[in-house]
């Protein structure tokens, strides 16, 4: 009985793995994440949540650049 019930979560721990992505996904959420915050100019920073769940969770974009040119004043 207890060789049946292990079975059935292996089974069920890869079905789960077979509907989200797999284990890639998070690496795939997580170089889009990367690719849109350098675009922006800035650059990820771990949160130290440390969750592993979900890069946008996990990591925070810190822009390091000056102003945005809408944000400064026309003519100066």
């Amino acid at each position: 009985m207890r060789n049946l019930t292990l079975l059935a979560a292996t089974a069920t721990l890869i079905a789960g793995c077979a509907t989200d992505g797999g284990p890639n996904r998070y690496q795939t959420e997580l170089n889009e994440l990367e690719a849109t915050c350098q675009a922006r100019g800035g650059i990820l920073q771990p949160t130290g949540s440390a969750r592993l769940a979900r890069p946008q969770e996990d990591y925070v974009c810190r822009v390091t650049g000056g102003p945005s040119e809408r944000l400064q004043r026309p003519g100066g």
